[in-house]
């Protein structure tokens, strides 16, 4: 009924009667584990094995427990008991896997979800999974089917949709991409998201005469950066036809995408909306324009700093050498900074060029690391003033004005860098986003970006290696 609240209180009136029931223990962490209480939920698995050693399902519990807390080695292990007391036991297997991906063993994870399979052959989500593993291990074709067979198992299974088109468009089939991506929508924790508005969807064909449009951001900040660039695409194209665009975006970006041309009205996220015709999520407007790799609207820039702020920041920056803006962490809290951030030790390389000046543009996570730096390196930095206020990046876009180059993982500073077209080296993992596409050096997006990819498992070293010897050749030239 999930009622899970009044479940825990009686699996603890079961426990508190007979102490030594394991399988009490052992839904009470059922209970808290669907309460989201993931820590209190492991203390009593482990109060379940302690008096069931054997309890087969409280060992891969305790594994979702350890999961949902990151903890993935631990998780691992539980899920590897789990399938030694049961050898049958897909999900064991299959969780195995899942864990496996979150530590970047790709190819151990492989060899789980092929397991889960054997034993659970219309086991819909190994092989979603299964393909996740082959993508990541540029088995591209082989990834495609198992997304294939997913989808034949489960008809319109939306997370192995998602996934193929997240392959499909790393790959540049924009065409198969572009559809498949509206499988967003279905999935659990992007659903809650979807705007309900009574009017009507704006599909891309239906005439927009005297009309307005509302375009809506819809995922990360860095997203609403790269994808800003179809608002006055579309703005442009509405006053052709006496149509208006209307563009609401988070209200920390309101300031930087102020300046966006075409025409378009910029609204903050919660303020009223003016009225409209038709409303578009951001993200679906590549789609419904037919955007083909060819035909990317890469007219940049498309942002501009504030000429203030640039001649502010450009006398607080340090004088000489070649300055380089630096950033290294993304948000940890969710799963797409898997494998993207990199130590802010991994700079080292560059740091030791002569003449050259390493200037951070990080804000929030990883600032940490600034106190730990490997001896010889040094970081400039900005000081707590620094896009201290409630609009992002608008200090940021200043400083980049005045710096030679920008040095980033897979961050919003990317996006902002390259809608700058401003100099910017990127640190890419192996298979990035798909937006950064497969095996290419360049980015159709963002013509002033080039592109640096790990060449093995979570190598950075060889990243940065190659960033100082192309900075080393460059200023020879």
């Amino acid at each position: 009924l999930q009622r899970h609240e009044e479940a825990l209180a009686s699996y603890g009136k079961a426990a508190a009667l007979k102490p030594g029931c394991a399988d009490a223990c052992f839904n009470q962490g059922n209970a808290l584990l669907a309460l989201q209480r993931h820590a209190e939920a492991l203390a009593h698995y482990d109060r379940a094995i302690s008096l069931e050693p054997h309890h087969v399902d409280a060992h891969f519990n305790r594994g979702n427990a350890l999961l949902n807390l990151h903890l993935n080695s631990e998780a691992l292990a539980s899920y590897e008991r789990a399938a030694v007391l049961r050898p049958d036991y897909a999900d064991a297997f299959y969780n195995q896997g899942v864990a496996l991906m979150s530590l970047e063993r790709h190819a151990e994870a492989l060899s789980r979800f092929d397991r889960a399979i054997v034993l659970k052959p219309h086991h819909s989500d190994a092989y979603t999974n299964r393909g996740n593993a082959l993508r990541n291990l540029q088995r591209y074709e082989e990834a495609r089917a198992s997304y294939d067979q997913s989808i034949t198992l489960q008809s319109g299974n939306a997370r192995a949709c998602f996934c193929k088109a997240q392959l499909e468009l790393g790959l540049g089939n924009f065409q198969s991409g572009w559809p498949l991506y509206e499988s967003r929508w279905e999935l659990e924790e992007v659903r809650p998201h979807r705007r309900n508005f009574s009017q009507a969807s704006w599909l891309g064909s239906e005439p927009t005469e005297g009309k307005t449009i509302l375009l809506h951001s819809e995922q990360g900040l860095g997203d609403t950066i790269q994808f800003s660039r179809y608002v006055p695409l579309l703005a442009e194209r509405g006053a052709e036809r006496g149509a208006e665009v209307v563009f609401e975006a988070p209200r920390s970006l309101t300031r930087l995408l102020a300046g966006l041309t075409g025409g378009a009205t910029i609204v903050a996220a919660r303020d009223p909306l003016p009225a409209f015709d038709l409303h578009c999520p951001l993200l679906s407007v590549p789609g419904l324009m037919g955007t083909t790799v060819e035909s990317i609207p890469a007219r940049v820039p498309y942002l501009a700093a504030d000429a203030k702020l640039v001649a502010q920041w450009r006398e607080r920056l340090p004088p000489g050498g070649i300055r380089i803006g630096i950033v290294w962490q993304g948000n940890p809290s969710g799963a797409i900074d898997r494998g993207r951030s990199a130590p802010l030790a991994s700079f080292a390389p560059l740091a030791r060029l002569p003449g050259v000046r390493l200037v951070s543009l990080q804000k929030h996570h990883g600032l940490d690391q600034l106190d730990r730096l490997p001896e010889g390196m040094a970081v400039e930095t900005l000081g707590p003033d620094f896009d201290s206020g409630p609009d992002a990046f608008v200090d940021a876009a200043a400083v980049m004005m005045s710096l030679d180059l920008v040095i980033s993982t897979d961050t919003a500073i990317v996006h902002l860098a390259g809608a700058l077209d401003r100099p910017v080296w990127v640190a890419l993992k192996a298979v990035p986003h798909w937006a950064w596409m497969m095996d290419r050096d360049d980015s159709p997006w963002y013509p002033s970006a080039r592109l640096f990819r790990q060449t093995g498992d979570s190598d950075w070293r060889d990243v940065f290696e190659r960033m100082a010897a192309r900075l080393t050749g460059l200023r020879q030239r």
